[in-house]
C-alpha cells in the first residue's frame, strides 16, 4: 500500500529527507519564516530551496500547519476556560456556605435598619441575576458605588462578635 501522509506538514510521498528537513525547518520558523532564513540555516542554494518549495507546495502545507496550531490553541482557550469556570463555581459555592453560616449567627436585634435594608437589596439582585444571568448596567453601577453583600455581612457579622 503506498504512504499517503495524514497531514500536509507531513513528509510527503517521494519527498527526500533533505527537502523534508528544509520544509520542517520553513514552517517551524512560524510566521515570520522565510526562504532565506532556511539557506543561513541548512547551507543550502537558494535555487534548491525554492524549487523543494514550488515542488512540495511549502506555502499551502504551512497555511495547513498554521491553522491546525491555531485551532488547537483555540481549543486549548476553551478547554482552560471551561475549567476556570468551573474552580470559580466551586470557589462561590464555599464562599456562598461561608457566606449562609454568618448569617445565620446574625442577630435580627444586631442589624441596623440600613443593614436589613442593604441585605433584601443583595437577597434580590442575586435572586434576580441568578433567574436572568444578566445584570443591567444601573444596577452593575449601584455596586461598583454602593457596599457589597460580602461587605455587609462581614460588617455585621463583625459588631455582633465586638458585642459578645
Amino acid at each position: 500500500m503506498p504512504y499517503k501522509p495524514d497531514k500536509p506538514w507531513e513528509r510527503q510521498k517521494g519527498e527526500s529527507g533533505q527537502a523534508y528537513e528544509a520544509f520542517a525547518l520553513y514552517r517551524d520558523i512560524g510566521k515570520s519564516r522565510t526562504v532565506s532564513a532556511v539557506v543561513k540555516r541548512l547551507e543550502k542554494s537558494r535555487s534548491l530551496l525554492d524549487r523543494w518549495k514550488a515542488r512540495w507546495n511549502w506555502e499551502e502545507r504551512v497555511t495547513a500547519y498554521d491553522n491546525e496550531i491555531e485551532r488547537q490553541a483555540k481549543e486549548q482557550v476553551i478547554k482552560d476556560r471551561k475549567t476556570m469556570l468551573d474552580r470559580h463555581v466551586k470557589i462561590a459555592m464555599q464562599v456562598q456556605k461561608k457566606a449562609l453560616e454568618a448569617l445565620g449567627k446574625l442577630s435580627v436585634d444586631d442589624m441596623t435598619p440600613k443593614d436589613i435594608k442593604e441585605y433584601i437589596r443583595m437577597a434580590t439582585d442575586l435572586e434576580r441575576l441568578s433567574r436572568s444571568l444578566e445584570v443591567d448596567s444601573q444596577e452593575a453601577e449601584d455596586t461598583k458605588q454602593g457596599t457589597s453583600l460580602a461587605d455587609v455581612i462581614v460588617s455585621a457579622y463583625q459588631k455582633r462578635k465586638d458585642s459578645e
